[in-house]
C-alpha cells in the first residue's frame, strides 16, 4: 500500500523550468505554515508526486527547489495529524526511489526527524517512518547517513534501538564497500553496544550486523571478535549455525523488561549438568534372584530368616566342610546380622544398592579366633589378681 500510493495522485502536466517553479513554490507556501488546514497540506504532498510522475526531476531547477522544500518536510514529518505524516512519509519515499542519490542532501536533512516516528504510540506514524527510512536506506546510498543511524543505536527508546540495528543491518547488505568503509571504525564500535544491549531483540539483530560486517570487512571483524568476552562470542557462533534464540544467553543477562536472554548455556543445561555431576551415574541392579537393599535408606540389619533363604540357594558353592560355619540358620531367632559390609569391606552409601551374599567364612573363623585370644587373655589376667590375693 505504501508504495502503491506514489502514483494514486493528480496528473499534471509541466513544460518549462518556470513552471517547475511556481509549482513548487505553491507546495512550499502550503507546507511551512503549520496552521493551514490539513486537507491542504496532505494535497501538496500529493502535488510533489505528481510532479515526478510529469518529469519534474528533469528540469534544471528541480534540485533547487528541493533544497527549499526540506524544512518545508521537516515540519511535515512533525505534524501531529497522522495522515499529514503519512503522506509526508510516502512523498519522500517516492523522492528516494526516483532520485537516488541525488536525494542524498534532502535524506541527511529529514534522517533524524523519521527517526523519531520510530518510537510513536501512532501505529500509522511508527510504520510509516520506518518504511520510508528502509526506502531511503535501499535507494540512496549516502554515508553520511551513516552516523545518524548509529547515533541512534543507542537511543534510549527500545524500539529505536531495534529499528535502528535493522537499518544498519540492511545498509551492511546492500551497500558498496566504498560507501561503507569511512565509517568502519564507527560501526564496529556501534556492533559491538549492540551485542551487549539490555533488550534481546537488539542483540540477536546487532549479532545479524556483525555477520554482515564481517562480509565487508573481514580483519576489522576478527578483532572485533576477539574483543569480546567468550560468552558473546559462542553467542555470536550459535547465530551463524542459525541457533540464534532467548535461551542462548546467560540468566544473568535475563529481564522481564526487556526480554534478555542467556550468551551462555541455557538453565536448565546447567542443571542438568549439575545433577549429573553430584549424581553420579549407577549400574543397573542385579538380576531379581538376589534381594537388594531398600532404595528409600540405606539400612544396616536385615531380617537373619530372609538371608538364612538366600544362603541356602548358595550353599552349592561351599565346600561342604564349611557349611557348618556358613549357615545363618545357627543364629537364634530374632538376631540380626550386620550386612553394612560388602565382602570387599567397603560401606555401602545412601541409595546405593547391594544383594545379599553367602556368609563369609573366613571372617567367621577370623572372628571365632578373635573370640579364642580374648578369651585366653581373660584367664591370664584372672590368674594373676588370684596369684596376687594369694601373695597378700
Amino acid at each position: 500500500d505504501f508504495i502503491q500510493a506514489f502514483e494514486d495522485v493528480p496528473t499534471v502536466q509541466i513544460y518549462s523550468n518556470r513552471e517547475v517553479e511556481e509549482a513548487m513554490a505553491k507546495v512550499r507556501d502550503v507546507l511551512s505554515d503549520d496552521k493551514r488546514d490539513w486537507e491542504l497540506r496532505v494535497a501538496a504532498l500529493k502535488k510533489v508526486r505528481s510532479l515526478l510522475l510529469a518529469g519534474a526531476p528533469d528540469f534544471d531547477s528541480f534540485p533547487a527547489q528541493l533544497r527549499l522544500l526540506e524544512a518545508p518536510f521537516k515540519l511535515s514529518v512533525k505534524d501531529l495529524r497522522s495522515q499529514v505524516v503519512r503522506e509526508a512519509c510516502i512523498t519522500l519515499g517516492h523522492l528516494s526511489s526516483v532520485l537516488r542519490l541525488r536525494f542524498d542532501h534532502a535524506a541527511e536533512a529529514v534522517l533524524p526527524s523519521l527517526l523519531h516516528l520510530l518510537s510513536n504510540s501512532a501505529k500509522v506514524m511508527a510504520t510509516s517512518g520506518e518504511a520510508v527510512i528502509r526506502l531511503i536506506l535501499r535507494h540512496t546510498h549516502f554515508p553520511r547517513l551513516i552516523p545518524i543511524i548509529t547515533n541512534s543505536c543507542s537511543s534510549k527508546s527500545v524500539a529505536v534501538r531495534r529499528r535502528c540495528f535493522e537499518f544498519l543491518d540492511l545498509q551492511l547488505e546492500l551497500w558498496q564497500t566504498s560507501a561503507l568503509e569511512r565509517h568502519c571504525t564507527v560501526l564496529s564500535e556501534t556492533i559491538k553496544k549492540g551485542i551487549h544491549d539490555a533488550d534481546s531483540e537488539a542483540r540477536s539483530v546487532a549479532r545479524k550486523c556483525y555477520w554482515a560486517f564481517h562480509a565487508q570487512f573481514n580483519r576489522e571483524a576478527e578483532l572485533l571478535y576477539h574483543s569480546l568476552e567468550s560468552s558473546y562470542q559462542k553467542a555470536l557462533q550459535a547465530h551463524l549455525r542459525g541457533n540464534d534464540s532467548v535461551t542462548s544467553l546467560p540468566a544473568s543477562d535475563r529481564s522481564s523488561s526487556s526480554s534478555q536472554e542467556s550468551l551462555s548455556r541455557p538453565f536448565s543445561a546447567k542443571s542438568s549438568a549439575r545433577q549429573s555431576r553430584s549424581k553420579p551415574s549407577r549400574p543397573s541392579p542385579r538380576p531379581s534372584t538376589l534381594s537388594p537393599v531398600s532404595l528409600n535408606r540405606s539400612r544396616s540389619d536385615v531380617d537373619v530368616h530372609a538371608a538364612a533363604s538366600a544362603n541356602r540357594n548358595k550353599m552349592a558353592a561351599v565346600p561342604s566342610s564349611l557349611q557348618g560355619f556358613s549357615s545363618a540358620s545357627a543364629l537364634p531367632p530374632g538376631s540380626y546380622a550386620s550386612l553394612g559390609k560388602s565382602i570387599q569391606g567397603g560401606y555401602l552409601t545412601h541409595g546405593e544398592t547391594k544383594p545379599v551374599l553367602p556368609f563369609n567364612v573366613e571372617n567367621h573363623i577370623y572372628c571365632l579366633k578373635k573370640v579364642v585370644f580374648f578369651n585366653d587373655c581373660y584367664i591370664r589376667a584372672f590368674k594373676c589378681i588370684f596369684t596376687f590375693v594369694l601373695s597378700e
